[in-house]
């Protein structure tokens, strides 16, 4: 299980039933700056239509504290859509 990589976040299949863990490590600011993202994305994430079944890990790269709500979003999207077109187990990489 790979990760589906884009230029600020990234996001694989959860082993959970379901939901989004969100990977938003201290280095990415103090707490009011990764809890905004987090605010952020989890609204993100709540407007999207998830998968019926499975989890999604998304992992939050230092570049992504300062992107806008839509180009967070954008990017969600594409690779939520990357993730779910790739064949099980491989992974696609955007550098």
């Amino acid at each position: 299980m790979g990760w589906t990589r884009g230029s600020d976040l990234w996001v694989r299949d959860g082993r959970e039933d379901d939901g989004t863990i969100f990977v938003i490590r201290k280095a990415l600011g103090n707490a009011v700056v990764r809890n905004r993202l987090k605010r952020r994305l989890r609204h993100i994430m709540r407007d999207l239509d998830a998968p019926a079944s499975g989890s999604i890990v998304l992992l939050a790269r230092p570049s992504a504290v300062g992107l806008s709500f839509a180009a967070l979003e954008r990017q969600v999207t594409e690779l939520l859509d990357r993730l779910h077109e790739a064949p099980t187990g491989a992974a696609h990489s955007q550098h």
